[in-house]
């Protein structure tokens, strides 16, 4: 799968905001709250999200890449359809180098909620390891999450 990371366009957000994820997975539903959809919306301008699309001129997902203290991390979405079909360590992997040669990491770190096994192991398969585990209140909630970091052979 080749893929293309491009500034959002409105048409990519208002695709992204439509994405729903079946059972557990609905967690990461992109509608369901106030601050994830003004965050998506906030993609536009931001310079550091990104619509992925594949070689089909498909949009397959996003990317976001931001700092938490010193921390570099990074956030994947990819679109429901595609999920849980074998294309997670392509798709991630794609992700992470990009970031690494758009921003010249050392290191990348992004948070998991501990339910998704199946991220955590597309996670662990391109060498992430857990460097934290927390709790963290969503919508009212408390869910376990895990911290990973990317340390990079430079």
């Amino acid at each position: 799968m080749k893929l293309e990371f491009r500034i959002p366009e409105n048409s990519d957000i208002e695709d992204i905001l439509t994405w729903k994820y079946e059972g557990e997975y609905s967690f990461y539903d992109n509608n369901i709250q106030r601050e994830k959809v003004d965050l998506i919306k906030g993609f536009i301008n931001s310079g550091n999200d990104f619509s992925i699309y594949n070689e089909h001129n498909e949009l397959v997902g996003s990317c976001s890449f931001f700092n938490i203290d010193e921390n570099f991390c990074v956030g994947v979405q990819m679109r429901p359809e595609l999920t849980g079909k074998g294309f997670g360590a392509e798709f991630v992997n794609s992700v992470v180098n990009f970031g690494k040669e758009k921003y010249d990491l050392r290191f990348i770190d992004l948070t998991v909620a501990a339910f998704n096994k199946r991220a955590i192991k597309v996670y662990e398969k391109l060498g992430f390891k857990v460097v934290e585990e927390y709790v963290n209140t969503i919508r009212g909630l408390d869910y376990d999450f895990i911290a990973m970091r990317l340390v990079f052979d430079n």
